[in-house]
């Protein structure tokens, strides 16, 4: 028998997150999937409050990196990000037997390249996974999934606030 690949893993983990935002924010906050995700975005959040949409770029993780086992390793290809666009990228940490979601950071597509490391062909992300843990990527990080459900309903009202 075969084993799941990686891009398997990462479409069940971009399906798990699309539904736990919908629970975690009780349906106000509706995920949709473009039919091809050529730009890098996995995800439109739509705010069914104040109809406002948000762009999202997922990339999951089942495990941290082996020589340090509190940091989490995502990459983020630049030839499908542009940090002009008034999204965010979700990088989130699965438990690799449930696929339920341990941690997450949300961080702004604006300022992903003045706090993630990089080469010539990608972004990288290293943050700690600890709560406590004082990174360059604290900001960023949810506990879980209503964490970021939470960043995403605030943003969603700072819009609807500032164009009233």
């Amino acid at each position: 028998m075969s084993e799941v690949t990686a891009t398997q893993k990462g479409a069940i983990g971009e399906s798990i997150v699309a539904i736990q935002l919908i629970l975690e924010s009780d349906g106000r906050l509706s995920p949709f999937e473009p039919l091809a995700d050529d730009d890098g975005i996995d995800l439109l959040i739509y705010d069914e409050q104040t109809g406002y949409a948000a762009p999202l770029q997922v990339k999951t993780r089942t495990g941290t990196v082996k020589r340090h086992p509190n940091i989490v390793h995502f990459q983020v290809r630049r030839a499908t990000f542009d940090s002009n666009v008034d999204g965010f990228v979700l990088a989130v940490l699965l438990d690799p037997d449930g696929y339920k979601v341990v941690r997450a950071w949300l961080l702004p597509m604006g300022e992903l390249p003045g706090v993630a490391g990089s080469n010539e062909n990608r972004f990288v992300i290293r943050p700690s996974m600890k709560m406590g843990s004082k990174d360059k990527y604290s900001r960023f990080r949810c506990e879980g999934i209503a964490g970021v459900a939470e960043r995403l309903r605030e943003h969603f009202d700072r819009i609807s606030d500032s164009r009233r």
